[in-house]
C-alpha cells in the first residue's frame, strides 16, 4: 500500500556562484541561484505537500514557482542562527592536522573549502525534524529531497504526485555503489577522507517517527565527528549512521553513479521503471 509523502527541502544563498576553480574549489562545481530555481522547478511540479525553508528574500521566488500547490515556507536568517556551530566547522577545515589527513586531490571538494557547505548539508535531518516539531506535515510519511536534484524535467519520470511503499519500519538511504562494507569506525573515517561515496545524501525518506529517531542518531554521529577533529557533509555523517545503526537503515540502490535515478527506481509501475529495476538486478549496474 503506497502511503502520502510530504517532500522537505531547503534553499539558502551560500555563495556557491564563487566556487571557481581560480578560487581553489574544484572545477564546474560553480551554481548560481537561478541555476537552483530552474531546477527547483522541475521538482515543483510535483502535487506532494511541501515544505521548504529559506531566506526571506528568496520566499517570493519559491512562492511564485509553487503556485497553487501545498506548500509551507519557513524562512530563517542561515548565517545568524548557526553562527556557533558553522565557526566550529570553519575552523576544524583551517586546521593544519585536518588538512594534512584529506588527500591532495579532494582538498579542491567543498567539504573541505566551504564552512556554509558543510553545515548546510549536516541540516538536512535537523530542517526535516523542525517541520515535524512545528507540524506543518499532516502526512505519515516524509522525504527530504535536495532543492536542486532534478537537473530536468525528466528526473520526475512523468509522475505527478509521488508515492512509493516503503517500509515504514525503516529509515530508507540511497546509494550509487555496490558493496559497502563497514567493519571499524577506522573504516568510516577511511571513507570520508577519500571521499568514495556510497550514500547519497540528496534524498531520504521515512514515518515522522523514524525520522526523529534517525535525527538523534546523526546528531550523535555528528559531534563525535568534531570531536574527532574531522568534518564531512551529509555522505559521511550517513555512512557512519548505517554503521552504527544498520538495523534502522534499509539501502535502496538506484544503480551504479545513478545519482538522480529516484523517481526510475521508486515510482509509477511503467514498462520503463521495471526495466530499470531488472537492469539493475540482473545486470548489477
Amino acid at each position: 500500500m503506497t502511503t502520502s509523502i510530504t517532500l522537505v527541502t531547503a534553499y539558502f544563498d551560500i555563495g556557491r556562484s564563487q566556487w571557481t576553480s581560480q578560487n581553489g574549489f574544484a572545477p564546474r562545481i560553480e551554481r548560481t541561484t537561478d541555476n537552483y530555481m530552474t531546477w527547483f522547478s522541475n521538482l515543483a511540479q510535483l502535487e506532494n505537500s511541501m515544505v521548504i525553508f529559506t531566506s526571506p528574500d528568496l520566499k517570493p521566488r519559491i512562492e511564485e514557482i509553487r503556485r497553487g500547490k501545498s506548500t509551507t515556507i519557513v524562512t530563517l536568517d542561515f548565517n545568524k542562527k548557526f553562527h556557533h556551530i558553522r565557526s566550529r566547522i570553519a575552523s576544524i577545515q583551517s586546521d593544519v592536522t585536518f588538512k594534512l589527513r584529506t588527500p591532495i586531490e579532494q582538498r579542491g571538494n567543498p567539504e573541505y573549502l566551504s564552512a556554509d557547505y558543510v553545515l548546510l548539508c549536516n541540516l538536512k535531518t535537523y530542517f526535516v525534524n523542525q517541520a515535524i516539531r512545528q507540524g506543518v506535515i499532516k502526512d505519515d510519511m516524509a522525504a527530504w529531497i535536495d532543492f536542486g536534484y532534478c537537473r530536468d524535467t525528466d528526473t520526475t519520470n512523468g509522475i505527478k504526485k509521488w508515492s512509493w511503499p516503503f517500509n515504514k519500519e525503516k529509515m530508507h538511504l540511497f546509494t550509487i555503489r555496490r558493496g559497502l562494507k563497514l567493519e571499524t569506525l577506522e573504516s568510516v573515517f577511511n571513507c570520508m577522507s577519500s571521499n568514495r561515496v556510497y550514500i547519497i545524501g540528496g534524498v531520504l525518506v521515512g514515518t515522522l517517527e523514524k525520522w526523529q529517531e534517525f535525527y538523534r542518531l546523526v546528531w550523535c554521529c555528528q559531534k563525535k565527528v568534531l570531536r574527532e577533529n574531522i568534518v564531512d557533509d551529509d555522505q559521511g555523517i550517513f555512512l557512519m549512521c548505517y554503521y552504527y545503526r544498520p538495523d534502522m537503515i534499509k539501502l535502496n540502490y538506484l544503480g551504479k553513479n545513478k545519482w538522480f535515478d529516484l523517481f526510475k527506481c521508486k515510482g509509477k509501475r511503467t514498462i520503463r521503471t521495471f526495466s530499470h529495476r531488472m537492469r539493475i538486478l540482473c545486470l548489477h549496474k
